[in-house]
């Protein structure tokens, strides 16, 4: 016996909510299935409760700087059993907010493990269900380390640290991308003594190379240590914790830590069931639609870094829209990337490097933090918002930010990639003062030659 529907989405994480909710929008018959954690590994394991430690994180900022503001008696020290507990009452209640969210938008939820069975066909245990369109999110899974001692046991991802709960005394964050770094921030200010071990010369790797340069800097004075350069030779156990040999730009050193934590991810298509289908992956051309007809799919489970929720997402929306007979263009330039560290950094589009390597005649201008009112109400002298465009056009192609609401005015930039904005446009735009946002016009500006406020 089989239930027939018009789209089956395989996984209810971001890009599968999305994808079943706009397919009913749009008349369709859809159903979701999701074996355990609705919402996805963002909800229940990263985005909630890692930006949750981001908000502890500024909060503490906050308290240590507080004297200069007029409050010379403040001071707070983290309890990280309540803010353990703050967590799972949060993933909690999204949840089962999203479970509730998606019965209420007339998507027929499907609860156990989704795996293809043949064109048009999804099994879930031992009933298979028929579709005109399966579009497949299945999100991706944890790869732990290849390094000799990489199966200890406290060699952890980060979503087993959410569950142990627990600060440990002496950590090493293996990565510097924003989710390391994030975690390096708030494991320095709950007292644990952190090592970043970064495998490229920078942090950030993915952002405009300044955006990590500007980052470094701000971070010079937290209680943590970043190591370029650096690859784990080894780890082994022994009396005092975790032995780890490091090896930094090609010298071996040995350092001894608690908690190894790792970040690394790939899309998890074990047990998918592909070869039913003859696939081998779950590559997508640029409308999301896989090698084989009426297969679709989105977000991590493609395999196409970075790996975020909200691209996911705006993938999902597409690839249900397609699926019932649009021809969309899904554009990666337009999805931006997002580090909630303090200060935050942001970065939608391409970096100056990459529009040189494009063959563009780049335009970049940059304001500096330091001039920003706004950022000296805030008692932030560290950062800049930079603007890259190309000479010819003047289309602006991409934006970058180290700053004080960074996540929040990176919105603005990825609007204005996706409506092809000129930086003649950011330029004129009247930005409302005093805000770190009115940097957007004055990095424009001094890209075209006519800088206004910047020095």
């Amino acid at each position: 016996m089989s239930d027939n529907f018009d789209i089956i989405v395989i996984g209810g994480g971001p890009g599968g909510v999305a994808a079943a909710i706009r397919g009913v929008q749009l008349g369709a018959k859809a159903a979701l299935v999701e074996s355990t954690h609705w919402g996805g590994l963002c909800l229940n394991r990263a985005c909630v409760p890692t930006k949750l430690f981001a908000a502890t994180v500024d909060r503490i900022k906050t308290f240590q700087t507080a004297a200069r503001m007029g409050f010379s008696k403040a001071e707070a020290m983290v309890d990280p059993g309540a803010i353990f507990k703050m967590k799972d009452e949060l993933v909690g209640y999204f949840s089962m907010g999203t479970e509730g969210l998606v019965k209420a938008k007339g998507v027929t939820p499907i609860t156990g493990k989704g795996r293809l069975a043949g064109p048009g066909r999804v099994a879930v245990g031992e009933k298979v269900h028929q579709a005109k369109a399966v579009i497949v999110a299945v999100g991706a899974q944890w790869v732990r380390p290849s390094f000799p001692g990489a199966d200890l046991e406290g060699v952890v991802n980060s979503s087993r640290f959410l569950e142990e709960g627990k600060i440990p005394a002496r950590s090493l964050v293996l990565g510097a991308g924003p989710w390391a770094m994030e975690l390096a921030q708030f494991l320095g200010v709950c007292g644990s003594q952190v090592v970043v071990a970064a495998r490229e010369r920078g942090i950030l790797a993915d952002f405009d190379q300044e955006i990590g340069q500007r980052l470094r800097g701000a971070l010079k004075n937290d209680p943590l240590t970043i190591l370029n350069s650096c690859q784990v030779v080894s780890i082994a156990k022994d009396k005092d914790g975790l032995c780890a040999v490091l090896s930094v730009k090609g010298k071996e050193e040995t350092r001894r830590f608690d908690r190894v934590i790792y970040f690394d991810r790939q899309p998890a298509l074990a047990e998918l069931g592909l070869d039913t289908v003859g696939l081998k992956d779950l590559g997508v051309d640029e409308h999301l639609a896989t090698k084989v007809s009426g297969i679709w799919a989105v977000g991590d489970a493609v395999g196409r870094p970075p790996f975020l929720s909200h691209r996911a997402s705006a993938m999902g929306i597409l690839a249900a829209e397609n699926a019932l007979g649009a021809k969309r263009t899904f554009s990666p330039s337009t999805v931006p990337r997002v580090a909630y560290t303090n200060p935050q950094a942001a970065s939608v589009g391409l970096s100056e490097d990459q529009a040189e390597e494009a063959g563009y005649e780049v335009l970049a201008g940059t304001a500096a933090i330091a001039a920003s009112p706004m950022a000296m109400i805030q008692g932030v002298s560290s950062g800049v918002v930079k603007v890259v465009g190309e000479k010819k056009y003047g289309e602006l192609l991409g934006v970058h930010i180290v700053a004080p609401f960074a996540t929040e005015i990176i919105g603005a930039g990825a609007l204005a990639i996706q409506m092809e904005a000129t930086l003649e446009d950011l330029a004129r735009a009247a930005l409302p003062h005093p805000t770190i946002a009115e940097s957007l016009s004055d990095a424009a500006r001094e890209a075209l030659g006519w800088a206004i406020y910047t020095p």
